[in-house]
């Protein structure tokens, strides 16, 4: 223990004055001796026992009053022995919430204001040698430097210039990162802060892994100290559109797309006549008007029609006063195609109309020129008979099939190989004239070009066998999902009249039965991506069509014919769609997606002969992969994010293709990037709009939390940094010292009337 006023720990001795004035009192008396003095001599020494026990207690509980007051002047406080820092330096990890609900205010008081002005007050009052970290939580956890930093006037110079409006924050993760930051810092005195305003969305894993957390704490060789610090006050009311949807098929010039913009209302009052505004490219395109009840969700639905090919944003924005602005805010990246050029390789022609063996395939694919109408397909087609096929034939098309071919050359095998290891698609049917034993020994053995093996024929070859139809299910793969709504028309009503048996391999592990089986861990990525995918069946449990990726390209196997000799799909209005899906999904599902989540990378791809610079002396590109790849690292592209700063991308050799890759996606929002012929592509990321309920966790909720995570919760800086202070310096207790006073003043006097009146 310490006195803040040492000096006047030695009033302490004015205990010695009232047992002065009890020594000389007791000297002032004098015996009188008389003769019936024997007769009451058991009586008084009784009563000279109880009084003389009166008197010491009054005595103590005098001399303890002026000793009392003299230490409740001297302010004692205690120190805990040894441990306490004092001005010892302090290794502080602040967890600063930069997710977009941080952007709400209230009363004109933002939250995220808030949290800024909170963490420099803890930061500037770190003493010195300090080494402080700020690791922002909103999208994926990012520190504000690369290390520890020990000047803490840098760090508040950096905190003002930090802006909210990230991607919703995943606190588990933050924890595990402050932590792990933490664990590799110098000084023995460690605090980890959380400053947020601790929205259930954000907290809700955390609350679920608080025991974890507390154990990794326990488990640390030196211990930190966890604090909470939640800002901002629960705001009512908020409007904001929760997503944007549309169809994810390839879009050509003039062909229509209707876009689905969902809205929700989180308060209490309606929105009447609130302005929905769809803008393509920036510019407004349509407006409409919804009311939105309390509490309630409502859609709205624009159709539009893009002119120009090419990389397009579309925005829908809803116009209403709320606390919020971040959220009413939805945009999403299209891409309309050109056209796509596909090459029909026909195994079986004929001049007889609609007998060769791509003709139907050759009217789906391209509906608008067959019929002379204006309108124009996104698809054109080129058909050719199989001798046609060469290396120089294969260039220019997005997608190769190869219809009832019987077999092909060496030479066109090899092309064929090159052409989907470096990106191409093919698409592969079968009919009666293919050799089932060339296309497993050549394609499916060794390097597994063919997604299956051609077992036996199937179907009604002779009178004893059955036809088949088309197993109705939910479809995952993105060339089927068109026919998830049974108003674009059912598969199952096709008959299968002959196909072969796909023969998958044995071991199940070995085939994908979606694409949403697919794994995240890194270590299995390569072996997931050509495994062969079961994108439809027979009802007889038979594959009818298999995907599988080859090198950067993919290859489809249909087991039945794309004439009408093997069913009679090419008959029914579907075939038109069903071959258009899978042929532009083929077309366009190797470009990497332009619709991406806050914190995934924007991949682009480019062609290597695309790029000036990376190109041989004749225009051709270079054959030798070291001067490629060496060319390429010198070339860097820029993208523009959403905050209006320009960042440079550099491109690196992938396989026969350049790539740009950008991670720095934190922040929901458009990110152009300019391609090497300077066209303009762009990338959307958004992120969970749960934090668009302003709602935070109450006062039960968040000290249920704090228990969980053997973590204090402080009410504001201030509160946090005289809890620091007493942790550091020790707890005043002059306060209850002065209670006790108080307490043996009235003690003295009630013993003081009590014992007189006895004597009385």
């Amino acid at each position: 223990m310490t006195f803040g006023n040492p000096l006047l720990a030695w009033g302490a001795l004015a205990f010695s004055i009232p047992l002065m004035l009890h020594i000389l009192n007791r000297s002032k008396f004098r015996q009188v001796e008389w003769g019936a003095m024997h007769l009451l001599e058991s009586v008084v020494k009784v009563n000279h026992k109880r009084f003389r026990i009166e008197q010491l207690i009054l005595l103590l509980v005098r001399c303890a009053i002026p000793a009392l007051l003299a230490f409740c002047l001297a302010r004692p406080i205690l120190t805990g022995a040894q441990m306490l820092t004092g001005d010892a330096p302090v290794s502080l990890v602040i967890l600063l919430d930069t997710s977009y609900s941080m952007d709400a205010n209230r009363a004109g008081v933002q939250r995220f204001q808030e949290a800024i002005d909170a963490a420099c007050a803890i930061v500037g009052a770190t003493g010195r040698g300090s080494e402080v970290a700020v690791i922002q939580t909103g999208g994926s956890p990012t520190p504000i430097f690369d290390e520890p930093v020990f000047d803490s006037a840098a760090v508040v110079r950096r905190l003002r210039t930090i802006q909210a409006g990230y991607g919703a924050s995943d606190m588990q993760q933050s924890l595990d990162a402050g932590l792990t930051m933490l664990s590799g810092m110098s000084h023995v005195r460690r605090e980890l802060v959380v400053i947020s305003d601790f929205q259930p969305a954000d907290w809700t894993g955390a609350t679920n892994a608080a025991d974890a957390i507390r154990q990794q704490v326990d488990a640390m060789s030196v211990k930190p100290e966890l604090t909470l610090l939640q800002v901002g006050d629960e705001v009512a009311g908020n409007v904001a559109i929760e997503s944007v949807e549309f169809s994810n098929r390839p879009l050509g010039v003039g062909q229509q797309l209707a876009v689905r913009a969902n809205l929700r209302n989180y308060g209490q009052a309606s929105a009447e006549n609130a302005r929905v505004i769809l803008k393509i490219d920036g510019k407004e395109y349509s407006v409409s008007q919804v009311a939105l009840s309390a509490s309630s969700v409502t859609q709205t639905l624009f159709p539009c029609s893009f002119e120009q090919p090419g990389s397009h944003v579309i925005e829908v924005e809803v116009v209403v006063n709320d606390p919020l602005e971040s959220d009413n805010h939805f945009a999403a990246a299209v891409t309309i195609w050109d056209q796509i050029n596909v090459l029909l390789v026909d195994g079986d022609p004929s001049s007889q109309p609609l007998a060769g063996e791509t003709d139907f395939l050759s009217v789906a694919l391209t509906p608008y020129s067959f019929g002379r109408l204006k309108l124009s397909d996104l698809v054109q087609t080129q058909t050719v008979t199989a001798d046609k096929l060469t290396a120089d034939k294969l260039a220019g098309f997005r997608v190769i099939v190869l219809a009832n071919v019987p077999r092909l050359s060496d030479s066109q095998l090899e092309s064929l190989r090159h052409y989907v290891r470096d990106g191409g698609a093919l698409l592969l049917t079968a009919g009666n004239r293919i050799d089932a034993t060339w296309y497993n020994e050549q394609l499916f053995a060794g390097d597994g070009f063919l997604p299956a093996e051609f077992g036996v024929p199937r179907g009604r070859i002779d009178d004893n066998g059955k036809s088949a139809r088309i197993v109705a299910q939910h479809f995952d793969h993105p060339a089927l999902q068109f026919f998830n709504e049974s108003a674009n028309g059912d598969l199952s009503t096709a008959e299968i009249r002959q196909w072969y048996e796909l023969k998958l391999p044995e071991d199940r592990s070995m085939i994908l039965t979606s694409l949403s089986s697919q794994t995240d861990d890194a270590a299995d990525v390569s072996r997931v991506k050509h495994l062969p995918i079961v994108m439809a069946r027979l009802d007889n449990g038979d594959p009818l069509l298999v995907e599988k990726s080859y090198g950067d390209g993919v290859v489809v196997l249909l087991a039945t014919s794309c004439d009408a000799d093997w069913s009679d799909l090419p008959m029914r209005p579907l075939f038109v769609p069903f071959m258009q899906q899978v042929v532009t999904t083929m077309a366009t599902q190797l470009t990497p997606p332009r619709n991406i989540r806050t914190g995934e990378s924007a991949v682009a791809m480019f062609p290597i002969n695309s790029v000036d610079g990376v190109k041989g002396g004749t225009g051709t590109a270079l054959s030798d992969g070291d001067s490629v790849n060496s060319a390429a690292s010198l070339m860097t592209l820029s993208i523009v994010t959403p905050e209006g700063g320009r960042r440079g991308v550099r491109l690196v050799q992938q396989g026969s293709m350049l790539m740009a890759k950008f991670d720095a996606t934190r922040r929901p929002g458009v990110y152009t990037m300019t391609s090497p012929d300077a066209d303009s592509m762009h990338f959307v990321a958004s992120t969970s709009r749960a934090e668009s309920d302003l709602s935070v966790l109450d006062e039960p909720k968040l000290t249920g939390l704090a228990e969980n995570m053997s973590a204090r919760i402080v009410a504001s800086p201030a509160e946090y940094l005289e809890q620091d202070r007493l942790r550091r310096h020790g707890r005043e207790v002059w306060k209850y010292v002065l209670m006790t006073l108080l307490v043996f003043m009235f003690l003295e006097l009630v013993l003081q009337q009590r014992f007189s009146g006895v004597r009385s």
